[in-house]
């Protein structure tokens, strides 16, 4: 079988198109992923029903997922750069696709985030090799297009998850939508293993070397300090916060930080270059991705619930509108960058921010009243906003950093941009209980729903002056200019 492989990899590698053949066999794995990742969001009514479960407990269904690829990703990224990303990348489809099967089997609620922590470490090693095969398989000159599309593919995946999961649950019950990640993950798991070529071998004193240049007392650390920080987050209301366990978590999460910061500030071969934050706009951009992407799960998680508890609309339903958002995204982001390569970055991502500002402040405004056309055009003038700033802001973290080291600022991103969402998952329920003071009833969830979206209101206000503060740092104000190679 191996020779086998290694025989077709051989003859189709001599044609022009099977770098793109090796693009889709991997990118499959990238759809599955953010499919799974949106999908759950229009089953968080129906699983709290099923397990007979509060908001903040269902929730862990998502931010146990999201947490895990969180914490592992920068630890997958080094690890596939010392010892080849065909390994990790395998392995990381096949182990999705194992806990896509068993959280389908899940008998509680408790199994069923077990289950789904598999899945995150599957996810993680999958989205912690992606973008490196790509750029690996494409020669120079020739990598813009495809690293572009897989932008597209995210989006596509996360536009597939709210409408595929609606009409799955209202078919065939919630444990379908991970019974539809099988199929997919067996044939990314086939044309991955034929058609990526292995990594090159080494002596066992070269594969010493690597190990040692693997820091993994940072990845320890880094693990152990997002994990307190997002325990502390979702269950500190109902610990106390100045209870034994709120204590313990924050204590975990501040010595974990700055143990982290230490370490990476000290070793030779750190697992994130810190230094890169020496750079204002870099640190602003990551900054601003951050908030930007915790302002994408207020609506992903609350309006669902919404539409659910106030507004009474069917789950196949809720997956179309829920859909709109993705929608206004792929829409906004190519006229975004048209925009930026001509006016540059930092204004579009005003624009942006400002637009999803006025649409979480409508948001904050929604009641038993609010009609459906209401909750769809909110929910387009919000998913506009977010494309409208994050493709230009990207652009800048990246141009803000010498072209020798775009690989690892992708890599960090990619980290900030999962740790925004869990962030944002947690920050949600917990804002939530806050508002609604505990309340099931309609009228508890229209307060809780004002309340969190009111703060998110806020947040994106000071993500507008931190942009703003970007651009008026920027020598001459070109906030778009590249950081030339030292």
């Amino acid at each position: 079988m191996k020779h086998w492989g290694k025989n077709v990899r051989g003859r189709l590698s001599s044609y022009s198109w099977y770098p793109w053949l090796v693009f889709f066999s991997v990118t499959t794995g990238t759809f599955m992923v953010n499919v799974d990742s949106s999908i759950l969001n229009v089953a968080l009514p129906v699983l709290g029903k099923t397990f007979e479960a509060p908001p903040h407990m269902v929730q862990w269904v998502i931010t146990g997922y999201l947490l895990v690829i969180t914490s592992i990703l920068p630890v997958i990224g080094r690890l596939s750069d010392l010892k080849g990303r065909k390994y990790f990348f395998v392995s990381g489809v096949g182990l999705f696709t194992i806990g896509s099967v068993l959280t389908a089997f899940s008998p509680t609620l408790l199994w069923m985030v077990l289950f789904r922590i598999v899945q995150g470490v599957g996810g993680g090693m999958i989205m912690g090799n992606v973008m490196s095969i790509v750029a690996d398989t494409f020669p120079r000159g020739k990598r813009g297009r495809p690293l572009g599309i897989i932008g597209s593919i995210v989006a596509a995946g996360t536009i597939a998850g709210p409408a595929l999961g609606g009409m799955l649950i209202a078919a065939w019950g919630w444990r379908s939508i991970f019974w539809i990640n099988v199929p997919i993950g067996l044939i990314s798991v086939a044309a991955s293993s034929i058609l990526l070529a292995p990594p090159i071998r080494k002596g066992e004193a070269a594969e010493e070397g690597d190990a040692a240049q693997f820091d993994f007392i940072g990845g320890v650390v880094f693990f152990a300090a997002v994990t307190s920080l997002l325990l502390l987050i979702s269950n500190g209301y109902q610990w106390g916060w100045m209870s034994g366990p709120g204590l313990l978590m924050l204590g975990i999460a501040a010595g974990g930080w700055g143990g982290f910061i230490w370490r990476e500030w000290s070793t030779d071969n750190p697992l994130i270059d810190l230094s890169l934050f020496g750079n204002l706009r870099f640190t602003i951009g990551n900054i601003t991705g951050f908030l930007s992407f915790i302002l994408m799960m207020l609506p992903s998680i609350l309006l669902p619930l919404f539409l659910d508890h106030v507004r009474h609309i069917s789950i196949s339903n809720i997956g179309l509108i829920m859909s709109v958002q993705a929608i206004a995204i792929i829409i906004s982001s190519p006229l975004s960058g048209w925009v930026a390569d001509r006016y540059g970055n930092a204004w579009p991502s005003i624009a942006g921010l400002s637009a999803a500002a006025a649409a979480l402040g409508l948001m904050s405004r929604f009641g038993g009243g609010t009609s459906v056309m209401e909750v769809v055009l909110t929910l387009g003038l919000f998913g506009t906003g977010m494309g409208f700033f994050q493709s230009p802001n990207n652009v800048a973290v990246l141009e803000s950093v010498p072209s020798s080291k775009t690989g690892l600022t992708g890599s960090l991103m990619a980290t900030i941009r999962n740790f925004g969402r869990v962030t944002g998952v947690s920050l949600t329920v917990l804002l939530f209980q806050v508002g609604s003071a505990g309340q099931s009833s309609a009228a508890g969830y229209r307060e809780g729903i004002t309340f969190v979206f009111l703060i998110g209101l806020a947040i994106a206000v000071a993500a507008i002056l931190l942009v703003t503060v970007g651009v008026g740092s920027a020598a001459g104000g070109r906030y778009q200019r590249e950081v030339p190679d030292a």
